[in-house]
């Protein structure tokens, strides 16, 4: 079993002050891991500007990773349209970047840094002893226009090496190398494309005149994708081989098997998370709301199985990780690859909340015509044994709603426009009333969004509780709810059962994960 560490979208020089602490994460994340080559699948920068100490910092960074794992290890790193462009979206489109990474390792020949052989694209890897043949793509050139974090996969290129490979071993897997998703991912799919510290004319541009110009064009994905995604799916199915897809790009760690029909192969498309950012689960802009953890897949592979592992780890805590997430495990026959599920393990749980409840009465709003106002009752009690200091929340709501009359243990807190951070008394009640904190007509919400159809009033649950329950008083609401659980981990959202008893509707969720999101949904009315 040769085992691979694959890592994503790091972004060195994004955050100064917290990526230090992530990337101290990132090197534990190493420990006890025993690896025999590390791929970097893109966005190794977060700009293509090259800057003092970009490239000898990542240096700092590689070798750290290396040591933990016993010494130099073979290396791939392929670009991604961070690397390309100014913060991954902007012209000019440059290569300098990665051409001063590619010198600075010209002492180590086993660290191939590619995407040098522009405007070819597709490169064979030579890897001595290697269960598969490797082939690396720079999805990344986009030489022309002004914006774009997309990039392109050719026809031409993956016809060639397909030529290239057609008197090779076919029982010998192809490993594909790229950055840019062939498939969409779960969570990041409908982002919307962030602004946050950039000048007013272009969160003016990117958030009014671009949805504006173009339906759904100031959402991540419409600029996001490679084109021809589709061909190359189709043309590596034909290429006489089991394939293994290893991508970055959207910041989330998943496991797709495209099967292939009429005698074509199957595709085990695989996906990294960020090993250098949080990703936004709903854009919110405190630490408190929802995000995914920066995480590394571990790999094995040995040509007839392949095993795929997950690891995530705090940014803001180091030594704090999740337990390593079974991604996929699989047997190849043929072209084919046979899905086995892993052993069940009985997992014990250690419950930090005895109960975690969030009780909204939705009543007509007096200052925001066509919303509700939403009047909120949190109660947390803590588990005896279990420590926990302070719980942070922060209150969504639509433009201009606002968090009035809080009262966090007795304390009245001031107003604050949502989103609005607040600390949850951890044993005892807190309240507040979000002023026009959801929409109670299709009409008041398509002023807003554009195919806004639901509403829904949610209960986050961050630590592991006996009892997680949301219960919604749903008052001048008429439509009929349903629930739903999300496992903020795997971005894996379904429906969920709840009760109803006149206008109360009850979601409860006993032995409640971390990360877990209880949503009530309602239509609304036209």
């Amino acid at each position: 079993m040769r085992r691979i560490a694959h890592l994503s979208d790091l972004h060195y020089g994004a955050d100064p002050e917290l990526q230090p602490r992530l990337y101290e994460g990132l090197v534990r994340a190493f420990e006890d891991q025993s690896v025999d080559m590390i791929v970097f699948t893109g966005d190794v920068f977060d700009t293509n500007e090259p800057g003092p100490g970009l490239v000898d910092g990542f240096l700092r960074l590689h070798a750290a990773i290396e040591a933990k794992v016993g010494g130099p290890k073979p290396t791939i790193i392929l670009p991604g349209n961070h690397d390309r462009r100014a913060e991954g979206v902007f012209a000019p489109y440059r290569e300098d970047l990665f051409g001063e990474l590619r010198v600075k390792f010209s002492a180590r020949p086993d660290v191939q840094v590619l995407g040098g052989a522009t405007p070819f694209l597709a490169q064979r890897v030579s890897l001595p002893d290697f269960p598969c043949d490797v082939v690396a793509y720079d999805s990344t050139y986009l030489p022309t226009g002004i914006a774009s974090a997309g990039g392109v996969i050719r026809q031409e290129d993956l016809i060639q090496v397909g030529s290239e490979l057609a008197g090779g071993d076919p029982e010998r897997p192809l490993l594909f190398l790229l950055h840019h998703h062939l498939i969409p991912t779960p969570v990041t799919d409908t982002s919307v494309i962030s602004t946050g510290g950039r000048p007013p004319i272009q969160k003016f541009l990117v958030g009014k005149i671009l949805p504006w110009l173009v339906s759904n064009g100031d959402r991540e994905e419409l600029t996001m994708t490679a084109l021809g995604a589709g061909s190359a799916l189709t043309t590596l199915q034909t290429l006489g081989r089991a394939v293994i897809v290893l991508h970055g790009h959207k910041h989330y760690a998943t496991v797709r098997l495209l099967k292939g029909i009429d005698g074509d192969a199957d595709l085990l498309i695989t996906s990294a998370g960020s090993c250098g950012l949080t990703q936004d689960w709903t854009g919110g802009e405190y630490d408190e709301a929802p995000k995914l953890w920066p995480s590394v897949n571990f790999i094995q592979v040995d040509g007839e199985q392949v095993q795929v592992m997950s690891q995530a780890w705090s940014p803001y805590q180091p030594d704090r990780r999740s337990s390593p997430r079974h991604l996929v495990s699989a047997k190849r026959d043929g072209q084919q690859w046979g899905l086995e599920l892993p052993p069940l393990r009985e997992v014990q749980f250690h419950p930090v909340l005895t109960l975690n409840e969030l009780e909204a009465r939705l009543t007509a709003s007096l200052s925001h015509l066509g919303r509700l106002d939403v009047l909120t009752q949190r109660r947390l009690a803590s588990h005896p044994r279990a420590w926990l200091d302070e719980y942070w929340e922060v209150l969504e709501g639509p433009p201009g709603a606002v968090a009035r009359e809080l009262v966090i243990d007795g304390v009245q807190w001031k107003d604050a426009k949502c989103p609005a951070r607040v600390k949850v008394a951890k044993d005892g009640v807190s309240t507040w009333r979000i002023e026009g904190g959801v929409f109670s007509s299709i009409d008041a919400a398509q002023a807003f969004s554009l195919g806004h159809a639901f509403e829904s009033v949610e209960l986050l649950n961050r630590s592991r509780a006996d009892v997680a329950r949301l219960r919604v008083h749903l008052g001048p609401v008429k439509t009929t709810p349903f629930a739903s659980v999300t496992n903020l981990t795997t971005g894996k959202e379904r429906p969920y059962p709840f009760t109803r008893e006149g206008d109360v509707v009850t979601v409860t969720r006993t032995n409640c994960p971390a990360r877990t999101l209880l949503r009530l949904y309602w239509p609304l009315e036209r």
